[in-house]
């Protein structure tokens, strides 16, 4: 078997690179989220691997609405990153072509990749040492991965050699750094691979069998039954567009509340003043989202930007 990056990358769907156009969430236990102290200052040592298919990472796109003063939230999987129609897309469009900018840029998309990795070091969680978690990744972290594991004409010229990222018989371990900087918004700016070449298992065959009983395939992330259709998901967006505050009852009815509790599972339409910092480790990370729009559509607002605003409240 090998764990080189070339034979790896003809297993990623097409464009798994590509920029897209760009949700709470489900708490799916299988995810690792690195734990922060008190001052905000978290850090761990992982190991990305591929799955069981050779498959090191799927690329998904994400619906990351959101509007009002107390910033009502719609956090989904977009069809789109399978090529299916998506209707928070169209109703982009449709709002950028008939000028009214402001309203298109609250139907905010981001790029998110999923991926397997093994927990070397967790000082404040020690009890995920050694396991295989599935582990969501921002734009921003895909780049610091792409940036090194990927060999170009200059590195070459350098004489310098990708990083072995996806390679757990001969590769480096990655120490993920979180922070709170001056401006309120948490970084993962001094994250980085180690320099030293490791193993994290005797051979390949150990490492097949460990991945195999608890790795994960990261093509059910593909799968059209892991996104809403597109009934359910222009339901959300008419909920979205309107004004007032909803909350789903035990029937799936949806009524105006005063002041909806969170609710973490998918498709939930919220207010910032009711989410709770479980809720929001879920669906806020540090990620900077990638935005498609028309060439003179001003940048987005990072993700980031929310851990500051929680605090404000």
């Amino acid at each position: 078997m090998s764990f080189d990056w070339d034979s790896m990358a003809g297993n990623l769907q097409d464009n798994a690179f590509k920029e897209k156009k760009q949700y709470s969430k489900n708490i799916d236990e299988r995810f690792w989220v690195l734990g922060r102290d008190e001052n905000d200052v978290g850090g761990a040592l992982i190991r990305f691997m591929p799955d069981e298919n050779q498959v090191p990472f799927v690329a998904l796109e994400q619906i990351n609405a959101s509007k009002g003063k107390k910033q009502f939230f719609v956090r989904e999987w977009s069809p789109k990153s399978i090529g299916l129609k998506c209707p928070f897309d169209e109703k982009f469009s449709e709002l950028w072509k008939a000028k009214q900018e402001d309203t298109a840029k609250q139907l905010g998309r981001k790029n998110r990749y999923i991926t397997n990795i093994k927990i070397i070091k967790d000082p404040g969680n020690p009890e995920n040492e050694g396991k295989i978690f599935l582990y969501e990744m921002s734009q921003t972290m895909m780049d610091m991965l792409k940036g090194v594991m990927v060999s170009t004409p200059e590195m070459k010229a350098l004489g310098e050699d990708p990083v072995a990222v996806y390679n757990p018989i001969a590769g480096n371990n990655f120490l993920i750094k979180a922070k709170r900087g001056s401006n309120g918004i948490i970084t993962y700016g001094d994250s980085k691979f180690q320099e030293k070449i490791t193993s994290i298992y005797a051979d390949a065959d150990a490492h097949h069998t460990d991945l195999a009983a608890n790795g994960y395939a990261l093509k059910e992330f593909l799968e059209p039954s892991s996104f809403k259709t597109y009934d359910e998901l222009k339901d959300l967006l008419d909920k979205f567009l309107k004004e007032g505050k909803y909350a789903e009852d035990a029937n799936g009815v949806v009524a105006p509340q005063a002041e909806p509790a969170i609710d973490t599972g998918m498709g939930t339409v919220t207010t910032v003043a009711a989410v709770t910092a479980v809720a929001v480790e879920a669906v806020v990370d540090a990620v900077a989202p990638v935005v498609e729009v028309a060439p003179d559509a001003p940048a987005p607002v990072a993700d980031e930007d929310l851990d500051l605003l929680l605090d404000m409240l």
